[in-house]
């Protein structure tokens, strides 16, 4: 009787075991085929870098730069009416030219971000940078030192290699990185293929980022990767990008004590690449604020903005600040630094 009972024991365990592995299986074949059809749904297209019809060149610091000395026209129509006409000037330091300021000017800015600082789509004369000097009549000096596609890893990483304080040829007293929600992504290579050469960080034991190779090095044991979701998550990679600005802050203070940075959040652009909501947005600010950077919003900058969007764009379909919002931002920051100077 009892060698029965065992036998059923055995029987009943092995259909039991079957039943397990059937399952297992299916859910296995379930999360492949979903990531499939993830992959397949948000094709990700990988590219070394953007070369922008030559102008950039590769960089080992921070990805890529403009070549200097160079020119480069920029053109765009949306239903043939042209958009923007214009022409994109470097000098021998890579950057982005801006006027020459008086030789001793009250206040120097270091500007940083991406291509709404550079000022995509307006004029060497119409960036904010421009506008800084020429509205101050040259006593305030800038840098434009932003790059179209970048963001807060290479903010950190021209502050270390040097790269940035090479180029300024005055006394630093503020400094600032005006923010798209979709830096948060850029920092950990989620949503930006050119930027595959870019300086990748970890956090250490500390939580501060540490230099760990490119964006683009091999991750084969990224488990998201096979369940077809973003490499890095939603909170991971703002936790990244706060520690990015942190870190570079902590950075401009060692090369410049007593410099201000300033910190614009550009949150309300419609942007089509970020899946941040306000709601996310608000808490990132937070997390800033808290880590002792205070976010200027974009409606204290222009507050018209959220209604009347259409005036400060370049086009319905270009989200990029035109020569209009380019000007208010440069008023703004002259009265910013003259109230905090004062």
């Amino acid at each position: 009787m009892a060698s029965v009972r065992a036998v059923r024991s055995r029987k009943s365990w092995k259909h039991w075991g079957v039943l397990v592995a059937v399952n297992v299986a299916a859910i296995v074949a379930a999360v492949l085929a979903f990531a499939a059809w993830n992959r397949s749904k948000s094709p990700h297209v990988q590219v070394a870098w953007h070369d922008g019809g030559g102008f950039y060149e590769l960089a080992d610091d921070v990805g890529y730069i403009p070549r200097a000395n160079v020119q480069m026209k920029a053109r765009a129509e949306v239903d043939g009416r042209t958009i923007y006409d214009t022409v994109y000037t470097t000098g021998a330091d890579h950057f982005r030219i801006v006027p020459e300021a008086g030789a001793n000017p009250d206040a120097c800015i270091l500007l940083f971000g991406d291509s709404f600082t550079f000022g995509a789509g307006v004029g060497d004369s119409e960036t904010f940078a421009a506008q800084i000097v020429q509205r101050s009549a040259g006593k305030v000096a800038a840098h434009n030192f932003a790059v179209s596609g970048w963001g807060p890893h290479q903010f950190l990483a021209g502050l270390q290699s040097g790269r940035f304080p090479r180029a300024v040829r005055c006394k630093p007293t503020d400094a600032v990185y005006l923010m798209i929600p979709s830096h948060i992504w850029r920092a950990v290579g989620v949503v930006s293929p050119w930027g595959t050469n870019g300086p990748r960080y970890l956090l250490d034991a500390t939580g501060r980022p540490v230099r760990a190779g490119t964006l683009g090095d091999p991750d084969p044991w990224n488990w998201r990767r096979w369940l077809g979701l973003n490499a890095v998550s939603r909170a991971d990679a703002s936790q990244m990008a706060t520690a990015l600005l942190v870190e570079a802050k902590r950075e401009l203070e060692r090369l410049y004590p007593g410099i201000r940075l300033h910190v614009i959040s550009y949150r309300v652009v419609s942007w089509s690449d970020d899946d941040f909501t306000p709601e996310h947005m608000v808490a990132f600010e937070y997390d800033l604020q808290q880590a002792g950077l205070m976010p200027l919003p974009l409606e204290a900058i222009i507050p018209r903005y959220r209604f009347a969007q259409g005036d400060y764009i370049l086009a319905p379909t270009d989200f990029h600040p035109n020569a209009r919002a380019n000007r208010l931002v440069a008023d703004f920051l002259l009265r910013e630094i003259r109230h905090e100077s004062e």
